[in-house]
């Protein structure tokens, strides 16, 4: 459910705001609905890389892979889907280390801290 309430509101918001709306959304979805770390940071990852791909290819595959190979020529990349590729895995990460980042700051807030074990050596 997280990661169809951070798809829909990066696409929606991402029309209206600057680019970087892409951080605040899973923040505040997985600081509202948290889940457990590793699923914080996937459901990030995948939440903001899969409408990026997904629109990323529809460009591609409307100009004839005429822009994206230009610009993955001017990154020196041999072509636009690899392209596609390494933006989705960039903007994924940001997604998923915004989402684990809200995850980690409700576990700040809870009223009932964890207990942090220090270890005998």
């Amino acid at each position: 459910m997280n990661f169809a309430i951070i798809a829909v509101l990066s696409v929606l918001l991402q029309i209206f705001a600057p680019w970087w709306v892409i951080a605040i959304i899973p923040f505040l979805v997985l600081f509202w609905r948290s889940a457990g770390p590793s699923g914080a940071f996937w459901t990030g990852f995948l939440g903001i890389a899969v409408p990026w791909l997904i629109y990323g290819y529809y460009l591609h595959f409307i100009s004839d892979g005429a822009i994206s190979d230009r610009v993955a020529a001017i990154f020196m990349l041999p072509s636009g889907v690899l392209l596609l590729i390494v933006s989705a895995v960039v903007v994924g990460l940001v997604g998923g280390f915004s989402a684990l980042t809200g995850h980690w700051a409700r576990r700040l807030f809870r009223k009932q801290p964890v207990a942090v074990s220090v270890g005998t050596a």
